[in-house]
């Protein structure tokens, strides 16, 4: 098997701080904190001490802070908690795969919904909108890192921050927001939902008593998540350097390349098609070569489905590879995964 030296997956491995302190946390972190016996106060003061570290790094209260234990479950609450019988829901042609699964299910139901188109560059093209419609806002596009600027519509927002993360926060004010754990290293298997307090956000699912989310989440992994964030904002970051590096090699070292990324976006996301190479391929041979990148649609990776993202952009959609650059990652492997992209691809297409 041949040993991978530079990742650029978007999955990446549980940030080391974390990793080190994980069979304490879930050592510590099995008393129910709803509970009145000392070891669940001890956990209730655990989770939080959690939370307000979160919280602070989010820019945001300690109280309008929800875990999660599905990430994505945070789609559905935080949506649909927003809208009212009058509502029309507005999103994206490049948001994620479940915020159309939203979106179809409140279509079926007989809501107004509006797809909203995006240019070449990913940016979404923003129509009129209603004081009671609800806008679902992408701050950053998790497979080219592009990133919106604020929405001028005056309405209730959903800010999808799951791509961002703290690498940018939402520059505009919103109702509700949904934050990843991975995007900071930290474990999958948490969500962070924001619900502000200002805002008319209703739970939508069944309950019977005043919870707004399930509770479902292990408080290992939000420890764990609280511990990575820590650690991540205050890692020295050379992403940008190295972004700027690769896009530079690329686009003078390889030929008929479309690079739907721009500088300025996230310092970790780069999506590149290449003309005349089958994406499959080109992940196979470089995977050969000691480098693992992904391929397709963000959504959905694992299946090599062709990227909706990169289709509403009107960009090539074959010979798509993308890269994360995870901030451990050294200028070393970036060069030596440059100089490997071109040898394979120069090898591809001579077959």
């Amino acid at each position: 098997m041949v040993r991978i030296t530079g990742n650029f997956q978007q999955e990446r491995v549980l940030h080391s701080a974390s990793a080190s302190l994980l069979s304490e946390f879930f050592a510590k972190g099995w008393p129910d904190p709803s509970k009145l016996n000392n070891q669940s106060r001890q956990t209730a003061l655990l989770l939080q001490q959690a939370r307000e570290s979160i919280a602070k790094h989010l820019n945001t209260r300690p109280d309008e802070i929800e875990f999660l234990g599905e990430s994505d479950l945070g789609f559905q609450i935080g949506i649909q908690g927003l809208l009212n019988s009058q509502s029309t829901l507005h999103y994206s042609a490049i948001d994620r795969q479940k915020v159309f699964a939203v979106a179809a299910a409140e279509k079926n139901s007989g809501r107004s919904v509006n797809l909203l188109g995006v240019d070449n560059q990913g940016v979404i093209e923003e129509s009129l909108v209603d004081p009671q419609d609800l806008l679902v806002w992408q701050v950053a596009n998790g497979e080219t890192g592009n990133i919106q600027s604020a929405p001028v519509g005056n309405c209730q927002i959903f800010a999808d921050c799951t791509s961002s993360g703290i690498d940018c926060l939402p520059n505009f004010q919103y109702q509700s927001a949904l934050f990843d754990s991975t995007s900071w290293a930290g474990p999958s298997g948490v969500g962070i939902l924001v619900i502000k307090s200002n805002s008319k956000w209703r739970n939508p699912l069944p309950h019977n008593d005043l919870v707004r989310v399930p509770n479902s989440f292990s408080l290992a992994l939000v420890l764990a998540s609280a511990v990575a964030i820590e650690n991540y904002a205050t890692q020295v970051d050379i992403r940008p350097k190295l972004k700027r590096f690769i896009l530079d090699y690329i686009s003078t070292q390889i030929t008929e390349v479309d690079i739907a990324s721009n500088l300025t976006g996230l310092s970790k996301n780069i999506s590149i098609s290449i003309k005349g190479i089958e994406a499959d391929r080109l992940l196979l041979a470089l995977e050969d070569s000691g480098f693992a990148v992904d391929s397709g649609s963000a959504c959905k990776s694992a299946d090599m489905q062709p990227s909706h993202v990169l289709a509403a952009m009107g960009r090539p959609i074959a010979g798509n590879i993308r890269l994360t650059i995870h901030k451990e990652m050294t200028e070393q492997v970036v060069r030596d995964f440059c100089v490997a992209l071109k040898e394979n691809v120069l090898k591809l297409r001579k077959n």
